[in-house]
């Protein structure tokens, strides 16, 4: 009797032989030390498999952190014991590790597999059919391990306690070792139908001497083993201990770590082929061909694309994860073995469409969208061919995110037949981007580009009833209606005064404005009374002519408010709870919002598709020359489903306002565009009749791509006014909030601010239909919507523990906490003469770098752990995202899941319930350069 497709996959973990039985009619790399070579791609390697292109493969993979725990991943399980065989003098299967042979490359890697007919040129598809553990034959259960070492991230940034990381002789610090492990037990169903990977135990990494009599006490070689003494109820075996490991003293171990639940996400860390260029490459830097792109979406389900180089294409895979976060913060996922199911498929040159033409990375695909790569340097080995070791000196979240934005820029011009000024207004919308790794020396950034998107469906061709089926807010009894007396524009400050007073736990209606209405002020400001008080700029001023900090234009945003809440005092904690957000719709009963690609958007700082500049008119110094662009958007509803669509785009002209200032790229906050006939549309007269006027006739481009932006409404700009500036300008985001530009501050999300100021004096505007992660080129889809909102005072005598440490504004749902980092956690401290430098300083790696430090000092107050502990949760189950990369203090945000750390139903928090291990873990590089990591492995791992 036949087994059933599912049962004979998941089979095969326990039992080499029984794969060839039951897969009789598909080829199988099992496990064994001449299945596999350790830390290196090369050319030169020998195929272990030949199949032919569609052919389906079962690959066993080995995880290289496996001798962390000998008796957990390895002991009884003979393929396994036979890679890891490294015993006394001259009994080590596998002694070559790494590009040179000395340990610069740690990965256990499966393969080469020859592919009949690849060729340099094409493209190889690998398809993840199934993935599935590799249990312990003994046992029954699998296991993983987290290595919390020195090429983490979280080195290079102080511990908890401020002092800096320590990694024995790598940091100069031969009596000190902050690295741990945790060993990870994965789950499969506890029961509920529940599955997940939870902490065993920790350790802290050992001074340990090998078999051949080297001594090193820090994570130094590939493949080490940890030889285990007695601990918690566990009693090791020997083996390690007989085969010749000793360590210097007994080990450090925390026995009953925080029973974090974290989802289990099996993916491949390091699949790829090798590339022309050279004949042994480190498998640690991601390159064009592949490799250790360590994304937790290269799963079953995915397909990926990688550009052959080299005559088979010569695939490899391994450095398998259970799970990991976006980031792989502290060096490693949960490192664990497994066993894949793939299908590999030959896409000849000569038969490709667009998109593959232009194929020069790894792209991912599933069902639902598209994976982009970018990195560091796109192909490092040619940046730096002489000595490919110098990524790791070069590595940059900052130019990682510009390869990411050029790689998918190019990729949906070519895929959907975009223009330029179509694709970069759509990236913005509704791309997001974030962190792949930062531990790999070519820092990885991931762009997820959703397919539903581009899918053809009803566009701004449905009619009027299809569009709008807006339901009315339900008003709560005060509410703030716009007028230019309940608003202020471009700024908070603490001497404004509160245009209402509420108690705290009063539900309030607000109306904000877009301060980018007057991009067409037919669609979004005419017969809007509000609207029309508001942007009112005539010949003889304007209503509202303090704009900005200085009253100069140094701040954007139209922000109704101040409120003042009583009984908020500095100290406090302003709770901003968003009960509903709805549009503002115009007298004819729809809704538009507008994109600005300008000249502070992200997008400007990189070269245009043709590799010339981005051009801002006199800002840039060519004053007949503007590559700034509006996209109007129409918010419709078809079919049940709400999105955005665009109308039409348009090049930004030079433009005079009623006081005879002349303008040649979008430099003024309320800017109205004197629009001229174009497509269907014939313009009112109101904005020239006003004494707006133009040189030239404005470039409009009427039939845009039909791009259906999924609706997110949220509130862009919300906060209060810091007590150290009297004005601050409404653009960098605070401690007390403001511009975060974040998507999830939507209906359902609660927002915590610190109180500086008597009476909190919230404000808010800036509102969005809908953004990606990155807000790349400048806006989001601005637009006006009104909010309900209860707003409530956590006194200081109250505070838990978290709220003790609250110093940035975070926010909550019922599933996850939402941290905020920013280049500067308090940019008006840093630059208290002149704030505006934080423009110029602007940096997404130190956004990481906060962002990581705000959510370890959160989980360690919120849920009572140990430093270790929170790094590793850190690693494997926070996603950490672009938050925005315009907004001059740019924000990288930390995503929580509540659900990790719930116990037994309850979720422990404010100090927690569960005692932390007593450890002074924690993780800074020091001094220690990058360029110095690679020379260092060389010196410190030579047997």
């Amino acid at each position: 009797m036949l087994l059933s497709k599912a049962a004979a996959f998941l089979a095969l973990v326990s039992s080499s032989t029984l794969v060839v039985v039951v897969h009789a009619q598909t080829k199988t790399l099992a496990l064994s030390s001449a299945t596999v070579h350790w830390g290196y791609f090369s050319k030169l390697e020998s195929p272990v498999l030949t199949v032919e292109s569609g052919e389906e493969v079962i690959v066993e993979m080995a995880t290289h952190h496996a001798c962390d725990d000998y008796d957990k991943m390895i002991l009884g399980d003979p393929g396994m014991e036979d890679i890891f065989l490294w015993g006394d003098k001259d009994m080590i299967n596998e002694p070559y590790r790494g590009a040179t042979g000395s340990g610069d490359g740690v990965h256990i890697l499966t393969g080469p597999i020859y592919i009949n007919g690849a060729e340099p040129g094409d493209i190889l598809k690998v398809e993840i059919l199934e993935l599935a553990p590799r249990k312990n034959p003994v046992t029954g259960k699998t296991y993983g391990s987290n290595a919390a070492a020195w090429w983490g991230f979280q080195a290079r940034t102080p511990k908890a306690d401020g002092t800096p990381h320590t990694a024995g002789s790598f940091t100069d610090t031969p009596n000190s070792n902050d690295e741990a492990i945790t060993i990870y037990e994965i789950v499969e169903d506890d029961g509920t139908g529940n599955s997940y990977a939870i902490p065993s135990y920790q350790f802290m990494w050992p001074k340990i001497t090998d078999p051949d009599g080297v001594t090193r006490d820090y994570i130094a070689y590939p493949g080490t083993c940890v030889p285990h003494d007695e601990h918690g109820d566990t009693v090791p075996s020997s083996d390690i201990a007989d085969r010749g490991w000793t360590k210097a003293a007994p080990i450090t171990y925390f026995d009953n770590p925080y029973p974090a639940k974290i989802p289990l996400n099996y993916h491949i860390g390091c699949m790829g082929l090798p590339p022309a260029s050279h004949d042994f490459v480190d498998s640690i830097p991601p390159m064009v061909t592949g490799g250790n792109i360590d994304n937790q979406r290269i799963r079953a389900g995915t397909t990926m694309y990688y550009p052959i180089e080299v005559e088979g294409a010569l695939l490899s895979m391994g450095d398998a994860h259970a799970a990991q976060g976006d980031s792989e913060l502290n060096g490693t996922g949960i490192e664990t073995s497994i066993t894949a199911k793939v299908r590999v498929t030959v896409i000849k040159a000569d038969s490709f469409n667009e998109w593959q033409s232009e194929l020069d990375f790894p792209l991912g695909e599933t069902e639902d969208e598209w994976i982009v790569h970018g990195f560091t340097e796109t192909d490092y080995l040619q940046t730096f061919f002489e000595d490919p070791s110098a990524i790791y000196g070069a590595s940059s979240i900052d130019k990682a995110m510009s390869n990411a934005f050029i790689q998918t820029r190019k990729f949906v011009m070519a895929a959907y037949g975009l223009t330029e000024m179509e694709a970069v207004s759509i990236i913005t919308q509704g791309i997001d981007f974030g962190m792949t790794q930062v531990v790999d020396g070519n820092w990885g950034v991931h762009a997820i580009v959703p397919k539903a998107i581009f899918a053809s469906e009803p566009g701004t061709d449905a009619e009027p009833s299809q569009r709008r089926k807006l339901q009315a807010m339900e008003e709560a009894e005060t509410h703030i209606a716009l007028s230019n007396e309940t608003v202020h524009w471009g700024y908070f400050s603490k001497s404004l005064e509160p245009i209402v007073t509420i108690e705290s736990g009063t539900e309030i209606t607000v109306e904000m404005a877009t301060h980018h209405a007057c991009d067409d002020w037919d669609k979004m400001i005419k017969g809007d009374e509000g609207m029309e008080s508001i942007y009112l700029w005539n010949e003889d001023g304007a209503n509202q002519d303090y704009r900005g900090a200085s009253g100069t234009g140094d701040g954007v945003h139209i922000l109704t408010g101040p409120i003042f809440v009583e009984g908020a005092e500095p100290g406090d904690i302003l709770k901003v709870e968003i009960l509903d957000l709805k549009p503002r719709v115009n007298p004819e009963g729809r809704a538009f919002g507008s994109n600005a690609a300008a000249w502070w958007g992200f997008q400007a700082r990189v070269n245009k598709t043709d590799d010339t500049a981005f051009t801002a008119g006199d800002f840039t110094g060519t004053p007949d020359s503007n590559d700034e662009f509006i996209t109007i958007y129409e918010i419709i509803e078809v079919d049940g489903q709400s999105y955005v669509i665009p109308s039409y785009q348009f090049e930004w002209p030079v433009i005079e306002d009623p006081q005879g200032n002349v303008r040649n790229f979008i430099a003024y906050p309320g800017t109205c565009v004197p629009h001229d006939p174009h497509g269907d549309t014939i313009p009112s007269s109101v904005v020239s009749d006003h004494g707006w006027s133009k040189t030239g006739d404005i470039v409009y481009y009427d039939n845009p791509f039909q791009a259906k932006i999924p609706i997110n409404y949220h509130v862009g700009c919300m906060g209060l006014p810091p007590a150290s500036h009297e004005f601050v300008d409404s653009i960098p985001p605070m401690v007390t909030g403001g511009n975060l530009d974040n998507k999830r501050i939507g209906i359902g999300t609660t927002m915590y601010y610190p109180v500086q100021v008597a009476g909190a004096l919230l404000s808010m505007g800036d509102a969005h239909a809908a953004q990606g992660d990155s807000e790349l080129d400048g806006t989001g889809i601005e637009t006006s919507i009104t909010g309900r909102f209860k707003i409530s005072v956590i006194k200081a005598a109250d505070f838990n523990d978290w709220q003790k440490e609250l110093d940035f504004p975070l926010g909550e749902t019922d599933t996850e906490w939402i941290v905020h980092g920013f280049t500067e956690t308090d940019y008006l401290a840093t630059y208290a003469e002149d704030p505006s430098a934080i423009y110029s300083a602007s940096s997404v790696d130190l956004a990481m770098r906060n962002a990581y430090t705000q959510t370890r000092k959160f989980m360690m107050a919120m849920y009572g752990m140990s430093e270790i502990e929170a790094n590793t949760f850190i690693t494997q189950g926070i996603n950490f995202g672009m938050t925005q990369l315009v907004d001059g203090n740019w924000g990288v945000h930390g995503i929580i899941p509540k659900a990790i750390f719930e116990v037994d139903g309850e979720t422990t928090g404010g100090g927690g319930t569960t005692a932390p291990p007593e450890s002074d873990g924690g993780y800074y590089l020091g001094s220690v350069s990058l360029s110095a990591v690679v020379a260092a492995l060389a010196a410190m791992m030579l047997l």
